[in-house]
């Protein structure tokens, strides 16, 4: 996870909005908003994603898996934003993104996301 850092993140596209790591057990390894950005939702709220979002994700898609395959991300697309949770090697990556982003980049900031992760 060395080059999964929220600098790294962020250099991937412009307009992402906040991001943070977290393990599978959820111990939050780092939570940050792009510098110039105000947040959407209170701190607290981006821990508890952090904290439980890996979990819940792995719950909710767990009985789906044993027919589709392992999920590699899960977006949802709320009002104000755009939410990603990626799986990554022994955790979850979460970030958002401006609501102007379109879909098909989201999947791309998926794939370059797993791109980092790479040796």
């Amino acid at each position: 996870m060395a080059n999964l850092i929220a600098e790294n993140i962020f250099r991937i596209h412009p307009h992402i909005r906040w991001a943070g790591l977290a393990s599978e057990s959820g111990v939050v390894i780092f939570s940050k908003m792009r510098a110039g950005v105000e947040s959407y939702t209170p701190e607290e709220d981006d821990q508890y994603l952090l904290e439980f979002g890996g979990l819940v994700m792995d719950g909710i898609i767990e009985r789906s898996s044993q027919w589709l395959g392992k999920c590699d991300y899960v977006i949802a697309a709320y009002d104000k934003a755009t939410q990603l949770v990626i799986r990554v090697k022994d955790g979850y990556l979460a970030l958002t993104v401006d609501k102007s982003v379109p879909a098909n980049e989201v999947v791309g900031i998926a794939k370059a996301i797993s791109r980092l992760e790479s040796p």
